[in-house]
């Protein structure tokens, strides 16, 4: 009797809070600043960076020593593609070789001299195509359709040669490819950059709210742990709808496609708000001042980003880089809900995620229960 007295009296506490909040939640400027102004305005900057979806027209360099019909057919046709857009260097390697260091291009074809020659007497020359690897999304984009064209010709002369040789072509099997939908997300490292950039930045601005609403509460009320959970709610529920908001506008004007259970997105968000609210109170439990809490939120923004596979893969990653990845709430949230887009993720892998995910609330609820009330309080004399 007395836990069921203690869980109706938690209910009743948070419910007070739930419902004392909801009227106020949009009566201040800063509160529209922080839920959907800024937060859009992040979104549509972001969407306007990715919204080719992947380069076009990349500076590729090439030097042509044999100036053959073939090799200007091989310039031509590269130029003709999606990526790259041929500069003409002459025979001038080292300048080539400069504007490639200087990033001023980002590929380099070289074509040796006898080119058409050597393929015609089946000696197999090969052309050379090199990118800058420091610039690792431009330099593999740049040399993209230079395989399935090197490929095309090969087929071509192949079939020359054998004619002349007086033989005969085996046949090949015919390979058909199916592709499920009209976008294949795992493809396209740009919106993969531009999903994972929406869903990492939720989280700043739930952090920022949580400290913000922590450190505004009323003086009037004597604070306790039900009280501010009620006070966070409403928050909760806004920014969970306001992901799902941001992910349907990136797969609408995307034109993706979505192989998993939206609803399971729905639940995935919930729980990884949550989480990342925890985060918000566990840096105003355990600093000085709210500015101070504040001040913090760049270094765990920034340890998000680094360590969560955004911009390091995680198998790349040395061990200790792994353990940090590993406790990152995003981590979690970014696979699960990445993967509910590129494959049918089943039931219990979207609840495996939920319940990582509350592990944060409940883990920094036994560590700053008490010590977010005295905090509190000393908010209130500060």
């Amino acid at each position: 009797m007395e836990v069921r007295a203690v869980v109706i009296q938690f209910f009743k506490r948070f419910k007070a809070a739930f419902n004392d909040e909801m009227p106020f939640i949009f009566r201040r400027f800063t509160f529209h600043w922080l839920l959907w102004m800024m937060p859009l305005m992040v979104f549509t900057l972001i969407s306007s960076i990715y919204s080719s979806g992947v380069l076009y027209d990349l500076p590729v360099g090439y030097i042509d020593q044999d100036k053959s019909v073939l090799s200007r057919e091989i310039i031509r046709n590269l130029d003709a593609g999606a990526h790259a857009q041929l500069i003409d260097y002459g025979d001038s390697l080292n300048d080539a070789e400069k504007s490639l260091a200087q990033a001023k291009i980002y590929a380099l074809l070289y074509i040796p001299a006898s080119f058409e020659a050597d393929v015609l007497s089946g000696k197999q020359p090969t052309p050379i195509l090199y990118y800058n690897a420091l610039y690792y999304s431009a330099g593999l984009y740049s040399v993209m359709d230079y395989s399935g064209l090197i490929a095309e010709l090969n087929s071509q002369y192949r079939g020359t040669l054998v004619t002349k040789m007086g033989l005969s072509m085996p046949k090949l099997a015919n390979v058909t490819f199916n592709y499920d939908g009209l976008f294949n997300a795992s493809g396209n490292s740009m919106y993969f950059q531009q999903f994972s950039a929406t869903v990492h930045l939720l989280q700043l601005f739930v952090v920022t709210m949580t400290i913000h609403i922590l450190g505004k509460l009323p003086r009037r009320t004597r604070p306790n742990y039900p009280f501010v959970l009620g006070k966070l709610a409403p928050y909760t529920l806004w920014y969970t709808m306001l992901l799902i908001f941001e992910i349907a506008l990136l797969v609408f004007f995307s034109q993706a496609h979505v192989s998993g259970n939206p609803f399971a997105m729905l639940v995935v968000a919930f729980f990884y708000v949550i989480a990342a609210q925890s985060l918000g109170i566990l840096l105003f439990s355990y600093t000085r001042s709210t500015i101070d809490a504040y001040s913090y939120i760049g270094l765990l923004v920034g340890l998000a980003l680094t360590y969560s596979g955004v911009v390091v893969p995680e198998l790349s990653m040395p061990e200790i880089a792994r353990a940090i990845s590993s406790i990152e709430p995003l981590t979690y949230a970014l696979n699960t809900l990445f993967d509910l887009f590129i494959r049918h993720t089943n039931f219990f892998s979207v609840i495996k995620t939920c319940l990582i995910l509350m592990i944060y609330p409940i883990i920094i609820t036994l560590l700053v229960r008490k010590r977010l009330v005295r905090r509190l309080n000393k908010e209130e004399v500060i």
